[in-house]
This record gives structure tokens, sequence and C-alpha cells, in this order.
């Protein structure tokens, strides 16, 4: 099993495209990254699953010293050009704006290593650890993080998915 980028977009880059490895190939199931807030896009090729994840280490806007304090209708004027839902954004309401990034990931061999009941938390683990070399962050650095969650989410759809087979392209 191998963890890899295809593609990856930050903010205010081009949207990614779908690779043309999954022409044809239609979406096998979603996956919550943050429940409510972010699906990920889960396809199927051959033994490896793709995952089109909206949310990849997005990073929060930082203010300027003269931006502190302005209400969110502000940023969403500064950075959408245009005024926002009314309904969702309000003079004084405060919170954060997400820069989002994207990106294409594949894990080469998961679906084999899901087929021959390796131990999901294992899987979840060889996932993260991967991960975490690939972004040279510290070991155990996304221990317990939306992240891991995210990959547990995964594992247990891929596994419900394969109690009826209907994944294999």
């Amino acid at each position: 099993m191998r963890y890899k980028i295809h593609s990856f977009r930050r903010y205010g880059e081009p949207k990614l495209k779908k690779p043309k490895i999954l022409s044809g190939i239609q979406q096998a199931f979603s996956v919550d990254y943050i429940p409510g807030k972010c699906r990920c896009q889960v396809f199927i090729h051959k033994e490896d699953v793709w995952i089109k994840h909206r949310d990849y280490f997005s990073e929060v806007y930082k203010p300027t010293m003269e931006e502190l304090g302005r209400p969110l209708n502000y940023f969403v004027e500064k950075h959408l050009g245009k005024n926002g839902p009314q309904r969702f954004i309000y003079d004084d309401a405060w919170g954060a704006v997400v820069l989002r990034n994207e990106a294409w990931i594949v894990i080469e061999g998961l679906l084999a290593e899901v087929r021959n009941n390796k131990f999901p938390l294992d899987i979840v683990r060889k996932i993260r650890e991967q991960q975490e070399r690939f972004h040279e962050f510290e070991k155990y650095e996304l221990v317990s993080t939306e992240m891991e969650r995210f990959w547990e989410r995964l594992v247990a759809e891929l596994l419900r998915e394969l109690g009826g087979e209907n994944l294999g392209t």
C-alpha cells in the first residue's frame, strides 16, 4: 500500500481536474472529512482508492492589522468580490475565513489491504504514517486529528461496500 498526492491546489489556484485514469469511472461513495462541512468523493480503480479531498490542510486567513476586528461580511466581500448570502453572514458575526486547498490523493493497493482482512486500525495507521512522512510532519502529529478520523471513516466505508462487493472497476 502506498500513499501519493496525484495533484494539489492552494486557495486561489485553478481548480483541479479529474485525473485521466478515472475517466469514465463513477464515484463509488463519499466520506465526511469534517461532518456537516466537507465531504470527499471516493473513486475506485482496480486496487487503488482515489480521493478528491476538498479541504486538504487548508489554512485560515490571517487578517492584517487594519482588518482586525472586522466582521465576516467584510471578508466575504473582500475575497469573493460580492456580498454573501445575508442569512449566513451578519454584520456582527465573527469567525474564520478558510482558504481551502484541494488534492487528488491515491492510495495504491488499499483495496487489497481491505480485502485481505487486515485489521482496519492497522490500515489507518499505515496511511497516517505515510502521510506524515510525505508532508514531513513529526511522527504521530496526525494522531487524533480530523485527518486520522477521515481515514478511519474511509476504511470503514470500504469495509461496508466490500460486504456487498459493490466495488471493483
